[in-house]
């Protein structure tokens, strides 16, 4: 299994929530849809506007392929919540899943 990280900084708070709601309705059926789609976590920090998600995926070839669904989804979400230093670019990164534990 492998996993994109996404980190986003600078989101003002009182707009998580509306860029939550977008996020399930309009970009998550397209990450759905991917071939190897496996799931998604997101978490934030609403104190310093900090948000974190993580998608998980089959193989890497499978996170590759949905890289462009990933940026399209992202982008749209950070301009929902009107991010308040647009300058601040995402953090991207991937991993091999190693040990993926839920109780």
């Amino acid at each position: 299994m492998h996993a994109r990280m996404s980190r986003i900084a600078g989101l003002p708070p009182e707009r998580i929530d509306e860029a939550r709601q977008y996020f399930e309705q309009a970009e998550l059926p397209a990450l759905q849809k991917q071939q190897g789609y496996q799931g998604v976590i997101v978490m934030v920090d609403r104190n310093d506007g900090r948000a974190t998600a993580i998608t998980f995926w089959d193989t890497l070839d499978d996170l590759k392929a949905s890289d462009r669904t990933a940026d399209q989804a992202r982008e749209a979400t950070m301009e929902r919540a009107r991010s308040v230093d647009p300058s601040r670019e995402p953090v991207i990164e991937r991993y091999e899943v190693l040990i993926q534990e839920q109780a």
